[in-house]
């Protein structure tokens, strides 16, 4: 386990928990509109698509929550507010506040939703950074 303050790899853990719980609700939404809607001829293909997602979602959950467990963080509270999502959390015995906008978890939540449909996220990059090939947010080599 680290020792210390909260580091940035601490902060980015946080934020990739906060926004994958977004996902997963917003893919569970998605999936019962589809369900509900009576739009389409074919639901199952849509929903079997957002269930594969969904799974992959709930691996990368699995993944910041034993990194939570490594690095001693849990996040205690949260709050939807007009201007985004406020959550206090604790890191080896430090309390700290984190403030995500909905402008960021809207444009995090949607290169994530991608990444777990197997949709290509390559225009997300920046190309600038050599060897980079997800986004920071979304690497699981830091847990």
């Amino acid at each position: 386990m680290n020792r210390g303050p909260i580091a940035e790899t601490d902060r980015i853990l946080v934020k990739r928990y906060l926004v994958t719980q977004m996902v997963l609700t917003a893919f569970d939404r998605d999936k019962g509109n589809i369900q509900h809607s009576g739009l389409f001829k074919t639901p199952n293909l849509y929903t079997d698509l957002i269930d594969k997602a969904i799974d992959e979602a709930i691996k990368e959950i699995t993944s910041v929550k034993k990194a939570f467990r490594n690095r001693g963080i849990k996040v205690y509270e949260e709050h939807r507010t007009k201007l985004g999502v406020d959550a206090k959390f604790m890191c080896r015995g430090y309390h700290d506040n984190m403030q995500l906008r909905w402008a960021f978890i809207t444009a995090e939540a949607t290169v994530l939703m991608r990444l777990f449909l197997g949709l290509d996220i390559g225009h997300y990059l920046n190309p600038a950074i050599p060897g980079e090939k997800e986004p920071t947010l979304f690497s699981r080599s830091d847990t």
